[in-house]
């Protein structure tokens, strides 16, 4: 049988105070309930552990005994209480992101801004990846949340839209498409050689869709500034975040070419269903979802 840690708290608070009314003022309770737990105690174990008296309450020989392995237990709780207290604090502190480029070069900076300023002793941990691998680092435990740039959400996660993006095609200046008048097509787009990100990330997989054809390759790339400075090279058009080329695009480094494509793509971000998260991570999936 286990020890009655309420009934050991009012038999220490006995032997210190010296009654019973007045342990159970310490403890926030009623009288009723002080003595019920102590009756309980000494039924439970067949002792008589205080004597009452209207003078007070001091306890027996036997309860002395109880009263300072009773000391010795409740020292143990504090301390146990104490520490997971602390592994709660910690934990409630941390959060483990995972996004894919474009959200985490555009975005997660101004998100993670605010989570400082909504939680000064917030401790997040970045990691830039593509978005099929930031889903297996949410799906896997690795991290906490993540941000995807996909049409392909997963099943088996928590889901919530954060926003849109929509890419952009871009080409150099001297390239044929980035003088003509009218959109570029599908077949046109698919005999081209291109500057691509790599299959699993999100850029690839929204192109791949709108362009429903095996595209021409140039080259592949995880990087957006390699797109960028391919693209610039004239190794081909590159398909990029629009929001990724705003500075090239002003300056007259790159050229937009129109397309009949839909390449707009949502912005998300997981969670698992299995796994609780910790404040910091709520406050950062609230400030996500605000809309700017």
């Amino acid at each position: 049988m286990t020890p009655d840690l309420e009934a050991a708290e009012v038999l220490l608070a006995v032997d210190e105070l010296g009654s019973i009314g007045r342990a159970a003022e310490r403890l926030a309770i009623t009288q009723p309930a002080a003595s019920a737990r102590l009756r309980s105690m000494e039924a439970r174990w067949g002792l008589t552990l205080v004597e009452r008296s209207a003078r007070g309450s001091h306890l027996t020989a036997d309860g002395r005994a109880v009263a300072g392995w009773a000391a010795a237990v409740m020292e143990q709780v504090t301390a146990m209480n104490a520490g997971l207290q602390a592994l709660r604090r910690d934990h409630d502190r941390d959060v483990r992101i995972a996004a894919s480029l474009t959200i985490a070069g555009f975005l997660v900076p101004s998100w993670l801004g605010a989570l400082r300023s909504q939680r000064p002793d917030a401790s997040p941990q970045l990691a830039v990846v593509n978005s099929a691998e930031v889903t297996e680092r949410v799906r896997a435990g690795a991290a906490d949340v993540g941000f995807i740039e996909t049409t392909d959400l997963p099943e088996d996660l928590a889901t919530r839209r954060v926003g849109t993006d929509t890419l952009a095609i871009v080409a150099a200046p001297g390239h044929p498409w980035a003088s003509r008048d009218s959109p570029v097509t599908a077949e046109e787009l698919a005999a081209e050689p291109l500057v691509l990100r790599e299959p699993g990330s999100g850029t690839r997989g929204t192109f791949d869709s709108a362009l429903a054809r095996v595209p021409n390759i140039a080259l592949e790339a995880g990087s957006t500034a390699s797109l960028i400075g391919a693209a610039q090279a004239g190794i081909g058009p590159a398909v990029v975040s629009a929001r990724a080329v705003r500075g090239q695009l002003d300056r007259g480094e790159l050229v937009e070419v129109e397309t009949d494509l839909d390449l707009r793509r949502p912005l998300t971000v997981l969670w698992s269903w299995d796994r609780r998260l910790s404040a910091t991570a709520e406050a950062l999936l609230r400030i996500a979802t605000v809309p700017a």
